[in-house]
């Protein structure tokens, strides 16, 4: 495969040097640009465009075949990327927690999982993703590999060479996660099928035909971006070796609630998942606390992530409940929340069916099958989705959006406002009730006005809500109103903002 090369920006905390990008992949800056709508392979479509009644911890049928059917849809709310399921054969039968519908449980790294389809329906649907000028993210594990065997009894001679003896794992040991050591060398499950042996990286034997594996894969198939699971259990210094061989932008699972955390594995990696984001943002939106923490985090991740840019963000996946679970029948909090991530720092990244508002709770429940929803094109979150990807790119393309801070402008019980660029974006929590101003607010238990200061708009300057085209003027100060009558989102700019979407 052709390549070329660009220079991975010193800001993602990689060691300055130039790194072989695959003819269709994009570096950090370019990732940043976009946009990335996650599926469950399995869960997404089916080959035929039918329906299926199945089980929740079962495989239900969804190919890669089905995903390139339903690209117009996708496209339709404007993503550019999309992330599927891990692409490598998964054992087989039932265990525990079910089948390996979801692809986690990888048994053979250089062999396809045929229940998602061909080589050659991966490439198809690869090659139609790129000529709709759309991206490729595949989900990667390199920690483990699976087996649906009991304790003590692992047959390692079953894997491929050089997997295929003991020697190329850690030892069993259940994971003390108090300790960094123990959650890197110990199995991620031990107790019970399906077994989660522990891959030892410092074998260079073994790790280091793991990435090989990898590397032909993003060859083979032209992928353009990497989710690596579970990259907090794999030594920092071996995802280095990962993020330099691979070549393209590597986003990795590092659970938890901590920035500083977060931002050791965007040092080895380009980018990280922006866990300790997720888990300040939704109560806000629920309801159940104030803006004060998540303005807090906005602020602190500018500082200490190496490049916030490409962290990628977001409101629920595979592996947490979703937002509409949380929220209840009211669609308008979940229209504030997607619109907080959309124009926040950081890559934004809806998991399939949000924008039918989906509500499965936990794993397995967060992972139906998206033909229940018929795919509608007229859902409100639908709607409001291609409407949000449309001003993110506009703003994109007016040049300082990305190159811009998100900088707070209020944080109160039920609203945050900040500016980014050319924008201004205030949200609340406060749902679809009446609109109550906000000396108001106490007596009446609703609020969605709020008077706006201290952004870079001049005074008496007329400002248009682009989701709405509502406009309204600033005062002597600058200062403005934000109205809402429906408990929405705004996002303003100037009248005078070059932009089609209000004309």
């Amino acid at each position: 495969m052709t390549s070329r090369k660009f220079l991975l920006a010193a800001a993602a905390g990689l060691t300055l040097q130039i790194l072989p990008w695959g003819a269709w992949a994009l570096n950090p800056q370019q990732w940043s640009e976009h946009s990335i709508y996650q599926v469950l392979t399995d869960r997404f479509a089916l080959t035929n465009g039918s329906s299926a009644d199945c089980w929740i911890r079962g495989y239900c049928g969804g190919t890669y075949e089905g995903i390139q059917s339903k690209l117009d849809y996708i496209q339709g709310m404007g993503f550019d990327a999309i992330w599927i399921s891990p692409i490598i054969h998964n054992i087989e039968g039932n265990t525990t927690y079910g089948y390996a519908f979801h692809g986690y449980w990888g048994d053979d790294p250089y062999t396809l999982n045929p229940h998602f389809g061909s080589p050659d329906d991966l490439k198809n649907l690869s090659d139609a993703l790129h000529s709709r000028n759309m991206s490729l993210m595949v989900d990667v594990v390199i920690n483990h590999l699976a087996a649906n065997q009991t304790p003590n009894s692992v047959n390692y001679s079953a894997f491929p060479s050089p997997f295929n003896s003991a020697a190329a794992f850690h030892p069993d040991c259940t994971i003390d996660y108090a300790n960094q050591t123990s959650i890197e060398d110990c199995w991620l499950v031990d107790q019970q099928p399906p077994l989660l042996a522990d891959i030892k990286s410092e074998n260079s034997t073994v790790f280091d035909a793991m990435v090989r594996s990898v590397v032909q894969n993003v060859q083979d198939y032209a992928i353009d971006g990497i989710r690596l699971d579970t990259a907090k259990h794999v030594p920092k210094r071996f995802l280095s070796q990962f993020q330099e061989e691979v070549g393209v932008l590597v986003t990795g699972e590092a659970l938890n609630e901590s920035i500083a955390f977060a931002s050791q594995y965007q040092s080895p990696l380009a980018s990280v998942l922006n866990y300790p984001l997720f888990f300040t943002v939704t109560d806000p939106f629920v309801g159940r606390t104030t803006f004060d923490l998540l303005a807090a985090t906005v602020e602190a991740e500018q500082v200490v992530l190496p490049n916030i840019n490409a962290v990628t963000n977001f409101l629920d996946n595979h592996d947490q409940p979703r937002l509409a679970s949380r929220v209840g029948s009211d669609v308008i909090r979940e229209m504030n929340a997607v619109t907080f991530l959309f124009f926040s720092p950081g890559i934004p990244i809806v998991y399939y069916g949000f924008e039918q508002r989906f509500d499965g709770g936990g794993d397995p429940d967060n992972r139906e099958g998206m033909w229940t929803s018929g795919y509608d094109t007229n859902a409100t979150l639908y709607k409001h989705i291609a409407q949000l990807n449309k001003l993110r790119k506009a703003a994109i393309n007016s040049g300082d959006f990305l190159d811009s801070a998100a900088t707070i402008l209020l944080a109160s019980d039920t609203h945050l406002a900040f500016q980014r660029g050319p924008l201004v974006v205030v949200v609340t929590n406060t749902g679809s009730g009446p609109s109550i101003s906000e000396p108001d607010a106490a007596a009446n238990g609703t609020l969605s006005d709020v008077m706006i200061s201290q952004s870079s708009f001049p005074p008496k300057t007329t400002l248009t809500d682009l989701l709405s085209c509502e406009k309204t003027v600033t005062d002597a100060q600058g200062s403005f109103n934000s109205s809402n009558s429906q408990g929405g989102p705004r996002v303003w700019a100037s009248s005078q903002w070059k932009t089609t979407l209000c004309s």
